[in-house]
């Protein structure tokens, strides 16, 4: 004879598996904003991921950590001259550190509905130092913020310098803004505008 199983367990455990399944337990996790795990901000570990992560959050509010994260202790911008010169004998460009461009990004973030940032292409060839932990690209960008400022379309030459430190992972250490042939306003003015109420 053989002996009677009950069904009631067994039933009971398939009740709480397609619960559990179909509770989203292994579906995906949305990103979390503002930088943190999970969220779109790569790792620094080469220059082309330091690039992204600028091009991806600059003047974006939940990109803020992010980008300012890509900036080393020691950053420095530097304006185009002409701009400089414009500006005077106000000296909003003086001792930009990374402190300044943390302030004013966060400025730009607050105030923009709308930004694409965007590296069009390298306009000469990257210098690389013999130790190979310092890179300084040439870049031709245009950059586009609507905001309560009237101009929204920014273009220019980028030269950026990245360094990589003893971690391994490559950050900015200078960016100096170069106006191009296009007559159009650059980054720089746009980050000068921004740095108000400090």
């Amino acid at each position: 004879m053989r002996p009677v199983l009950s069904r009631g367990p067994a039933l009971v455990a398939l009740v709480l598996l397609a619960h559990v399944v179909g509770c989203g337990l292994f579906k995906p996790r949305n990103p979390l904003p503002g930088g943190g795990p999970g969220s779109s901000c790569l790792t620094p570990n080469t220059p082309d991921n330091v690039v992204v992560n600028v091009i991806d959050h600059y003047a974006a509010v939940n990109g803020i950590t992010c980008y300012t994260s890509m900036l080393d202790p020691t950053f420095a911008f530097h304006p185009d001259a002409a701009d400089s010169i414009e500006a005077l004998p106000d000296t909003v460009f003086a001792n930009w550190n990374r402190d300044v461009e943390s302030r004013v990004v966060s400025n730009i973030a607050s105030d923009a509905t709308f930004h694409v940032a965007v590296f069009d292409s390298q306009y000469a060839a990257t210098i690389t130092s013999p130790d190979q932990r310092t890179q300084t690209r040439f870049y031709a960008y245009h950059l586009v913020i609507h905001s309560s400022k009237p101009d929204t379309l920014y273009r220019g030459h980028a030269d950026i310098t990245f360094f990589q430190g003893s971690d391994a992972q490559w950050h900015i250490t200078q960016w100096i803004d170069r106006r191009d042939s296009s007559g159009s306003r650059t980054w720089g003015y746009l980050r000068s505008i921004y740095r108000v109420g400090f």
